[in-house]
C-alpha cells in the first residue's frame, strides 16, 4: 500500500503536526535524568514490506529514538508482506528486538491486514491494555483508510503518549534470573560497547577533491553553479561558487547538502520513485522545513557520500535544474571514490545513487 493522495484536510493537518512535533518536541530539555547510550543507531521502524515513505520514517525514527532512549524501553515496529500461514504468535516468536531485549514490538502483516502490539512483562504496568488497544485503534483508523502514512504517524503519536508516562510511574520488576549461570553468560560487556569506534570521517582534503570533481563536471556541461560539501552532521567543510553562478543558490547547495547527509538518502520530491510526487505530502515536508530552521529541503541536487557503507558527509548543488545538480554532485564524489581507489587508502563499498525523478 502506499499513499497517492491525502483527501482531506484533516489528513493534512494531522501528517503536518506530527511531522513538526518529531523536530521540534523538546525531549531533551524537559528531561532531568541523563540519556541511556547506545553503542549503536537503532532502526526503530523496518518497512520490509514498503508501507510508508522512506522520508517519513527517517523523520520518526529520530523520534522514537530519542523516546526509547528516555523510557528505556527498547521499541519496534515491523511491516511484514506476508504471516506466511503462520500464527501472529509464531511470527512474533521469531523476531528479536534490537537490542535482544524484552520491550516494545508493533508488527504489522500486509497482506492478511492485521495488526499486533505486544509489551513485555516489565512494562506492562506502565504500557498497559488500554494504551495498547489505543495504539492499535490508532493504526487501524489510518489503515482502513488505505493510507499507510497517517496510520504509523496516529499509531506513533499516541504510542509517545504512552512512553510520556515511563518517568513517571515504577518499573515492575523483572523475572529473576535461573540459579545456574553458564560461565560465558556471565562474562562483562566488553567496556568497547561504550564508544563507537573506527569511524570513517571525510576530511577537508577529501571534501576539496570533490569539489574539483564536481566543478569539473559543471564545467563540461556549461554550467555555471554553487557546490556545498558537508561532514555526516550537516556542518559545511567546503564551498564553491563558480564565476558567474547565482549568490542566492549557495543557499540552497548548502540546504541540499545538510539534507542529504543528515537523511541518509539523496534529496527529491516525496514519496520517492512516484511520477507524480504527493502535493500534500511534500507540502508537510515545507513545513517541516521550517520548522528546522530551513535545513531540510525536497529538491534534486543533494546526494551522500558513502564510503565503507557509512555516510560520511554529503554534496549539495544549486544553479542548473535539480537532475543536472545532482549530475554534478554524483561527478564530485565519483572524483573522491575513483583517487581513494586508486590511492587504496579505503575503497568505495557503494555507488551514490540514482536520482529518480
Amino acid at each position: 500500500m502506499r499513499v497517492n493522495r491525502w483527501c482531506s484536510e484533516r489528513c493534512l493537518l494531522t501528517f503536518s503536526l506530527g511531522l513538526l512535533s518529531l523536530l521540534t518536541f523538546p525531549h531533551h530539555a524537559s528531561s532531568d535524568e541523563p540519556l541511556v547510550e547506545s553503542a549503536e543507531k537503532v532502526s526503530h521502524i523496518i518497512d520490509n514490506a514498503k508501507m510508508f515513505d522512506s522520508l517519513l520514517v527517517s523523520f520518526i525514527n529520530a523520534d522514537l529514538e530519542t523516546q526509547s532512549r528516555i523510557a528505556k524501553i527498547p521499541i519496534l515496529i515491523e511491516t511484514v508482506d506476508s504471516l506466511n500461514g503462520k500464527t501472529v504468535d509464531e511470527a512474533i516468536s521469531q523476531k528479536v528486538l534490537p537490542p535482544k531485549e524484552d520491550g516494545i514490538y508493533i508488527l504489522l502483516a500486509k497482506k492478511e491486514r492485521k495488526i499486533e502490539v505486544r509489551v513485555s512483562k516489565p512494562f506492562e504496568s506502565v504500557v498497559g491494555e488500554a494504551d495498547r488497544k489505543g495504539i492499535r485503534d490508532a493504526f487501524i483508523e489510518g489503515l482502513r483508510k488505505g493510507k499507510p502514512e497517517e496510520a504509523v504517524t496516529l499509531g506513533v503519536r499516541v504510542l509517545q503518549r504512552a512512553l510520556r508516562k515511563v518517568r513517571k510511574t515504577e518499573l515492575a520488576p523483572a523475572e529473576p534470573a535461573p540459579a545456574e549461570v553458564s560461565p560465558k553468560a556471565a562474562l562483562p560487556h566488553p567496556e568497547s560497547s561504550l564508544v563507537v569506534r573506527n569511524q570513517v570521517k571525510l576530511a577537508l582534503s577529501g571534501a576539496r577533491r570533490i569539489l574539483e570533481g564536481a566543478q569539473a563536471k559543471a564545467t563540461e556541461l556549461g554550467l555555471k553553479v554553487n557546490i556545498a560539501v558537508v561532514d555526516d552532521g550537516g556542518h559545511l567543510l567546503a564551498f564553491a561558487r563558480m564565476d558567474g553562478a547565482r549568490p542566492a543558490s549557495g543557499y540552497t547547495a548548502i540546504t541540499k547538502a545538510t539534507s542529504a547527509a543528515t537523511f541518509r538518502q539523496e534529496t527529491g520530491p516525496s514519496p520517492r520513485g512516484t511520477t507524480t510526487p504527493d502535493p500534500l505530502l511534500n507540502l508537510s515536508l515545507q513545513n517541516a522545513a521550517l520548522a528546522s530552521g530551513g535545513k531540510l529541503t525536497t529538491l534534486f541536487g543533494g546526494v551522500p557520500v558513502s564510503v565503507d557503507d557509512q555516510i560520511i558527509g554529503g554534496v549539495g548543488v544549486g544553479g542548473g535544474t535539480g537532475e543536472q545538480d545532482a549530475i554534478v554532485a554524483k561527478a564530485g564524489i565519483e572524483a573522491l571514490l575513483s583517487e581513494l581507489k586508486a590511492s587504496s587508502q579505503s575503497p568505495p563499498s557503494a555507488e551514490p545513487e540514482t536520482t529518480q525523478p
